[in-house]
């Protein structure tokens, strides 16, 4: 079940987002670049002023969360899809993320974009099965990160 977030619900998205983020990505990001946390608490209240966060529940759990942000008149961007490990491979992001993009076209935006790690390969597929397209890149000391993007 897909419900919009409340800060009330800051600490459980904290653990799926730092816990998933550990999970996918500490053997794919070079140590010396690897930050762990990658969000603290601080950070994620920011971010809850200027996106709408979502959670997707389990038998009452956050297991899920995905965030939207509006960019411009007709651009939003995806960020913190994250799933934890046991939950994954249940449909639980394309739940999320569809959510996410109707509710963007019912704000009356136009497209999406999002930022993920050139070496996620599974995340490139994930997007790619969503309609999403590589767009453009981002160097970073690790490698690369890219752009997807999506017309609604």
């Amino acid at each position: 079940m897909i419900e919009k977030a409340c800060l009330d619900n800051a600490e459980d998205i904290l653990l799926v987002i730092n816990r998933s983020n550990r999970e996918a990505y500490k053997n794919t990001i070079p140590k010396e670049h690897f930050r762990e946390p990658v969000l603290s608490q601080q950070e994620l209240l920011r971010d809850f002023e200027r996106m709408t966060f979502y959670v997707y529940r389990s038998k009452s759990k956050i297991v899920g969360v995905a965030a939207l942000q509006i960019e411009s008149k007709e651009t939003g961007r995806i960020h913190w899809v994250y799933i934890l490990p046991e939950h994954q491979r249940k449909g639980i992001g394309t739940v999320l993320v569809t959510h996410l993009e109707r509710k963007a076209k019912e704000i009356g935006l136009r497209r999406l974009r999002l930022l993920t790690i050139e070496k996620a390969n599974w995340a490139i597929n994930f997007y790619e099965k969503l309609g999403y397209n590589l767009a453009d890149e981002i160097e970073r000391p690790w490698g690369f990160d890219v752009f997807m993007g999506k017309e609604l």
